[in-house]
């Protein structure tokens, strides 16, 4: 398979798409402060949270399915961003709820836009 040359716009679709991550580590993290009724549950919740959302993540590999499999791990990214931006919503921070589904959905668009995919082929 033959590597693609890193133009200054796939840079910046990686760059977006590490700010997206940290928004979405970050989101949980301030959820969990948030949510948490005692300080003990504040901590354990931002912990727990981006643990099981990254665990989530990273774990379902969804290549063995074939064709569908890159439109289920947009759908997946979509949706664990949008879970996140929901629950920025719901302990009153509309506003970076709203940036990081924007941000998801610009970024996930500039690597389409780019010709990369979300899921690169095993070797």
């Amino acid at each position: 398979m033959q590597e693609r040359k890193m133009t200054g716009f796939r840079w910046f679709t990686l760059v977006m798409r590490w700010i997206m991550e940290a928004g979405v580590v970050l989101g949980l993290i301030y959820w969990g402060v948030r949510a948490g009724s005692s300080v003990e549950m504040k901590i354990l919740l931002a912990v727990i949270a981006p643990a099981v959302v990254f665990g989530f993540w990273g774990l379902v590999d969804f290549r063995w399915i074939g064709r569908p499999a890159e439109f289920l791990r947009l759908v997946q990214e979509l949706a664990i961003t949008g879970v996140v931006a929901v629950a920025l919503f719901l302990v009153g921070s509309p506003v970076l709820g709203l940036v990081l589904a924007g941000l998801s959905i610009l970024q996930h668009s500039f690597v389409y836009i780019a010709g990369d995919r979300l899921l690169k082929e095993r070797r």
